[in-house]
């Protein structure tokens, strides 16, 4: 039986005109997004130089590469946070929260595409460090930006603060989070907005809807669970679900989010997911959505009655106000158990008033047919058909993956063929790289897709097979087997990933047994097969979704045993983690970690001394005190 938030206290908690700044609870880490006080969002930010117009000159969306092409408006965006660890209830239940500017979900950052962004980030934290990642941006100019502790640079120390500085190169919804440890699932995420071309014409844009679920535990107390010795098996459950940082628990009156309609508008909201693990559904009772784009990729709009996000995905999508002008209804975030086990407070709600509600009077709207869906994966692949298309051409490597979840003597972790993975807060990949050196610890699980030698790498790890001569085209492509009972949403930094293909693995056999990975069905001209100690075989039979043309985005749902074929371009030179965006996976080593084009790094990227500077600051910090690093650190 669903899950539904409790009725009897709804009128309460939907009177959204009660509302002031702060909220009738004691909450001092309230966010404004969802609340009578958030304005919808221009079309775009006024203070920019306008050539033809717009910040972004005559780009759009059908014409225009935005890998290639990215405007620079010469404008910088600056912001300036303190992060502090503190005691909040968003839904009525107090608990250690981490909050950006005092506010969970954290400040709304918005910009122009090709804008600069510059972000003061000072760790208030006093006992742990941090670092910030901006979710799904290219950072192709300032990869050292990426905001990854181990990798890109070191955790800002607690008392210390660290000026991010990069370019919105990419348009649309995304998100910001910390990527140290799994801080981010005890609030310290927040919307990032980047505006630019439409490809489909709205009325007002209501800004971000962050829908996630909500641990009741500080995010430490979780992870220490989690990775108890063998034989305790913890599986993190949550306790609730949150739009925009609200919702009420077990009928305690907490306020909902509430938005606003008028009869014949047509509204764009962003849909972002910053879920620890569930997937969420999201629908809107009584009412149909276009969705225009996915992650930072516009499509060919097309209708339904919900919306599914895997964690970390976002959608935008468009919502045509047909119901009265009196009416009230409810916007429903569900995370369907199957997906992930919870506690419970499956179901969030939130309040839509048409212009003449009675705002005293909760919705008494009824969920649509797809509402509480069980399905776990995403829109089929034939679906979601990118505005703008590019066509991924042929490899130049093809590694096959598998995904398993097993003990390595003492606790339970994941390994990618074979591997897990642990950073290193004290030397940052990318700086070790900047310097020559490549010997890496394996516990790092480095991976350098250089330009292949000519017949037989023996000194890779893994040795390489040559199937046929390199060509130009420097792209690799994943085929990721899933043989576990776990859905995987996997992102990889740095690019946005052509989705080829998806299906189920027949069985376990499949993925393990095989013939050492030297042979992949419709690899045609790739140059190179992975190989492994222990021999597996490909589950997927070389066919493309949408070949000429295939989906693209930064996170794409891996569902329990199935594959996904992905591929990316090979244009980026940096250090781009490849990993499972659950935090507790995530937390027990699902990292596949990319060094790209290492010669570049070392000769030609110039990295800032304030990269070091964060190492010089944690090595102070930490002389004097212990890290509790109990997971695998990002």
């Amino acid at each position: 039986m669903v899950a539904v938030a409790n009725v009897a206290n709804a009128a309460l908690a939907a009177r959204a005109e009660t509302f002031t700044y702060g909220g009738p609870y004691t909450n001092n880490a309230w966010s404004p997004l969802g609340t009578p006080q958030h304005q919808p969002l221009p079309y775009y930010r006024t203070d920019n130089p306008m050539p033809q117009g717009r910040p972004w000159g005559g780009r759009d969306s059908w014409n225009t590469n935005y890998y290639t092409d990215t405007p620079n408006t010469g404008v910088t965006r600056y912001y300036d946070w303190n992060i502090t660890k503190l005691q909040c209830s968003p839904d009525g239940v107090e608990t250690t929260c981490l909050a950006v500017n005092g506010q969970v979900p954290g400040e709304l950052v918005t910009a122009n595409w090709g804008d600069w962004i510059q972000v003061n980030v000072c760790n208030a934290i006093p006992d742990e460090g941090t670092a910030i990642h901006w979710h799904g941006l290219l950072q192709k100019q300032t990869p050292y930006m990426d905001g990854v502790p181990g990798m890109t640079q070191c955790p800002i120390a607690p008392g210390t603060c660290f000026t991010y500085r990069f370019q919105a190169d990419l348009y649309g919804t995304t998100w910001y989070h910390s990527h140290y440890g799994s801080q981010y699932a005890s609030g310290l995420v927040g919307p990032l907005v980047i505006y630019g071309p439409n490809n489909t014409a709205y009325d007002e844009d209501l800004g971000p809807v962050m829908i996630s679920d909500w641990y009741h535990e500080y995010y430490e107390t979780v992870v220490d669970a989690l990775l108890q010795p063998l034989p305790a098996v913890n599986i993190p459950m949550s306790d609730n679900n949150l739009i925009n940082g609200k919702n009420s628990f077990n009928g305690n009156g907490a306020p909902m989010a509430s938005f606003n309609f008028t009869r014949g508008k047509t509204y764009r909201l962003r849909l972002i997911n910053p879920s620890a693990a569930a997937v969420q559904k999201f629908s809107i009772d009584g009412h149909t959505m276009t969705v225009i784009a996915n992650d930072f990729v516009e499509i060919e709009p097309y209708e339904t009655d919900h919306v599914t996000l895997a964690v970390r995905q976002r959608s935008d999508v468009l919502v045509k106000a047909t119901g009265n002008a009196t009416d009230a209804v409810w916007m429903r975030g569900y995370k369907p158990p199957p997906c992930w086990p919870t506690h419970g407070g499956d179901e969030v709600k939130a309040a839509i008033f048409y212009e003449n509600a009675d705002r005293t009077q909760a919705p008494t709207t009824s969920a649509g047919p797809n509402a509480y869906d069980q399905y776990c994966g995403n829109d089929p692949l034939s679906q979601t058909v990118p505005t703008y298309a590019i066509n991924p051409g042929e490899p130049s490597v093809i590694e096959i993956i598998p995904i398993e979840f097993r003990p390595n003597g003492t606790n339970l972790l994941w390994y990618l063929a074979n591997r897990t993975f642990r950073a290193d807060y004290n030397d940052p990949i990318l700086l070790e790289a900047k310097q020559g050196s490549l010997d890496f610890p394996y516990i790092e699980n480095v991976h350098n897709y250089r330009e292949p030698c000519l017949l037989f790498c023996s000194s890779w790890s893994p040795p390489t097979l040559l199937i046929s001569p390199p060509g130009t085209n420097r792209s690799i492509r994943f085929v990721f087997e899933n043989t576990g009972a776990q859905p995987h949403p996997m992102h990889l930094h740095g690019h946005n990933i052509f989705v080829l293909q998806e299906g189920s693995c027949v069985d376990d056999e499949t993925v393990v047994g095989g013939n050492n990975g030297s042979s992949v069905p419709g690899h045609t001209n790739a140059t190179l097969v992975k190989m492994w100690d222990t021999g597996y075989g490909s589950c997927w039979d070389g066919s493309i979704t949408n070949a000429g043309n295939p989906q693209r985005r930064d996170v794409q749902m891996l569902l329990p045993g199935h594959y996904i074929v992905v591929q990316w371009n090979q244009d980026n030179p940096g250090v781009w983690p490849f990993h499972c965006h659950i935090a507790w996976h995530l937390s027990a080593g699902f990292v596949w970690t990319v060094l790209e084009q290492p010669d570049f790094v070392e000769n030609e990227m110039e990295i800032p001394q304030i990269m070091a500077q964060t190492c010089t600051d944690w090595s102070a910090w930490t002389s004097r005190n212990v890290v509790n690093q109990i997971d695998d650190g990002v």
